[in-house]
């Protein structure tokens, strides 16, 4: 992919939009160079792909009221073209929730955009059960249909020049995406605005790269998969993030924003370590679950990253310690 920190008008298509969005230049976390994309992105997929990409996701379910990242993440992928009503598989995860406040709100938002019956899983959550649920829907997907597979705090894009990709040959084409933290001018973690009274990108306007290089993640992830790869073989999950090998699959490379720092991924944070620890001693099974790495990951998080705000607002920001660390792995905040 060639970058330029020169500026350059969208080509002339209904389906491009913001030009100039950024990327990161250098490679290594220690020389983190920032500059603009010489490419514009998609406001809404191609017909053909957006008729026939499927959609699974796993919600995570509060009793006390709905994520209200959710409403901006149901309309983002409807705008890009997904069919949520009948190319979805919306799994909610909802234990010790039934009749609870924010149940019922979710539920509620699902069906604006025509969601009815969303399957329920009241188990622990792992990413191992998730990757099986992803793997049985992926099986199901039409040999000419694509995949994709978004956490509820990832926003996917994709670039413009899929159209011209697409065109030329559409056999084992995918798309990969960078993850990109995006954090609030100020460092805060604010709640998310409600849907229509501020963009995601204006509330949370910085760019970082925390996953890769201040917990040593991958920040990759396949955005849009094929059912089958150029040579007719079908596409399959070895892990959450990687696939089996030897598939002959093509890609480009793109961003999307996660939104991992807002008030309420604070509160899902601790549930989730108290979840797995909990479940953990109860259950001997899941004593490995609850003493492997996210669990310690989800500890490290409240001990580095997030520090609590002095001041009558009170809530969560990140750390200075974290910022002194790692704050040159961001872009700073500029108009969009």
């Amino acid at each position: 992919m060639n970058h330029s920190n020169t500026t350059r008008a969208c080509p002339v298509t209904v389906r491009s939009t913001r030009c100039n969005y950024p990327l990161h230049l250098g490679a290594s976390c220690d020389r983190l160079r920032w500059g603009h994309a010489d490419r514009c992105e998609l406001q809404r997929l191609p017909d053909a792909v957006a008729a026939s990409t499927h959609l699974f996701a796993m919600l995570a379910v509060s009793r006390a009221a709905i994520d209200p990242l959710l409403p901006h993440w149901l309309e983002h992928y409807s705008r890009l073209g997904i069919d949520l009503t009948s190319r979805a598989m919306l799994v909610l995860h909802a234990p010790h929730c039934e009749g609870s406040r924010g149940l019922n709100e979710t539920l509620a938002a699902l069906r604006v955009h025509g969601v009815r019956q969303p399957r329920m899983f009241l188990e622990t959550w792992s990413s191992t059960i998730k990757t099986s649920l992803a793997t049985a829907y992926f099986r199901q997907v039409p040999a000419s249909g694509y995949l994709m597979r978004a956490d509820s705090d990832e926003f996917f894009a994709f670039p413009c020049e899929l159209l011209a990709e697409l065109e030329a040959d559409p056999r084992g084409l995918a798309v990969r995406g960078t993850m990109i933290d995006r954090v609030a001018a100020d460092w805060s973690m604010p709640a998310v605005a409600p849907l229509g009274a501020r963009s995601l990108s204006a509330q949370y306007p910085r760019r970082c790269r925390f996953t890769l290089c201040a917990w040593e993640e991958n920040e990759d992830k396949w955005m849009l998969l094929p059912a089958t790869d150029a040579r007719g073989e079908r596409v399959a999950f070895k892990s959450s993030a990687s696939l089996k090998r030897g598939l002959a699959l093509r890609y480009l490379r793109w961003a999307f924003s996660h939104y991992r720092f807002t008030e309420a991924a604070v509160a899902l944070t601790l549930r989730k370590s108290e979840e797995y620890s909990h479940e953990g001693q109860r259950e001997s099974k899941l004593r490995g679950l609850a003493s492997n790495g996210r669990v310690q990951h989800y500890r490290w998080l409240f001990k580095e990253v997030f520090a609590g705000r002095s001041g009558a607002g009170g809530g969560f920001e990140i750390s200075d310690r974290m910022r002194a660390k790692f704050g040159h792995v961001c872009a700073a905040p500029f108009g969009e």
